[in-house]
């Protein structure tokens, strides 16, 4: 995921991918709605009501619903990000995050019932994954978000220095006392490559509360697709191009089910040729270079989320053993090279 708490995307780099990020978001939300012939939801009667917010989770947030209830329900959803980024941001001063940020090899720090609950599933993943995912990423993450804003790339001894501080296994978490502490002075929590597919999913889980059955949830590449369309038609989710953001690789139809990408197409900056983009690999400290896309198809927001990023890393060659943790999930990858490889359960992806 700067007003001092929740920074800003580098004025260089927003001035440079802004207007292909508005297009990406725009791509996506037509994609959703108007490939392969759903955009007027022909056989439906119903009106959706929609609503559009920028900068939630620093990304831009589309909801779309149908019923009675919709409007208050997205309204209650979207309220529920809110409340969960002013939790879980490590760029928010007043977070409960980065209070443990602060607290960092002094003392531990009594959070709420969904911190905790994000924090343990991403050590789950860091487990996992053998640390290919490790939320103590964040004094690297910073290192290179300087990088992004200066277009200058860190030395050698500072991405060291700041890798020294990356270890998942110096997270200690008291859920009896519902606390959460930091071994080590300088440590930091990054919690942005899971806290979104978390909030994701506590949307839907709000919208289905209140009778809201068919609905669409894009935030930022986190797409949830919640029962089908009001004709009985599935939705259509639009696969980003990592290549050619302004294009699409293939149409998924969904029906309860998360898309969740991750891409080197997001946040970077070039130096002598060579993109940097912002996902890291806590085993180096540098940005991957295994691919340039990755989509999870998953029931899980938060499993999708995590995994887009595992996945990305990986690449599809040494991703079977995580992925064999887990019913119903499907990845598409595309190399460096830009070849695609899917694995797992993708059936019904259309390629274009």
């Amino acid at each position: 995921m700067s007003k001092q708490g929740k920074r800003q995307m580098p004025t260089a780099v927003v001035n440079k991918r802004e207007g292909n990020i508005r297009i990406l978001f725009a791509l996506i939300s037509v994609a959703l709605v108007l490939a392969m012939g759903g955009c007027s939801l022909l056989g439906s009667t119903d009106k959706p009501v929609e609503k559009h917010i920028f900068d939630i989770m620093d990304t831009d947030v589309n909801v779309r619903a149908y019923g009675p209830n919709a409007e208050e329900a997205i309204e209650q959803a979207l309220a529920e990000m809110r409340r969960l980024d002013s939790l879980l941001s490590a760029y928010d001063p007043d977070s409960e995050v980065s209070e443990v940020n602060r607290m960092a090899g002094e003392a531990p720090v009594k959070v709420s019932d969904d911190t905790l609950a994000v924090i343990e599933r991403a050590l789950y993943f860091a487990e996992l994954s053998g640390g290919v995912f490790d939320p103590t990423v964040f004094p690297v993450s910073e290192l290179w978000a300087v990088a992004r804003e200066q277009k200058q790339l860190p030395s050698k001894e500072d991405v060291a220095a700041a890798l020294e501080l990356v270890d998942y296994t110096r997270v200690q978490v008291d859920r009896d006392e519902a606390t959460v502490f930091l071994s080590v002075k300088g440590m930091g929590l990054d919690l942005g490559a899971i806290a979104k597919g978390y909030a994701v999913d506590k949307m839907a889980q709000i919208l289905r509360a209140s009778q809201v059955e068919s609905f669409l949830i894009n935030a930022g590449g986190n797409v949830y697709a919640g029962g089908r369309k009001p004709d009985n038609t599935l939705w259509r989710v639009g696969v980003t191009d990592p290549k050619d953001t302004g294009d699409i690789i293939g149409v998924m139809p969904a029906e309860d089910m998360a898309i969740v990408s991750s891409g080197d197409y997001r946040r970077y900056f070039v130096v002598d040729n060579t993109v940097y983009h912002h996902i890291i690999d806590p085993r180096t400290g540098y940005p991957s270079d295994t691919s340039r896309g990755t989509t999870v198809f998953s029931p899980s927001s938060i499993d999708a989320d995590a995994l887009s990023t595992i996945m990305f890393i990986l690449g599809p060659d040494d991703s079977e053993g995580i992925l064999s943790q887990f019913d119903g999930i499907g990845v598409i990858f595309v190399r460096q090279d830009g070849s695609v490889v899917s694995k797992g359960l993708v059936d019904g992806f259309e390629f274009k």
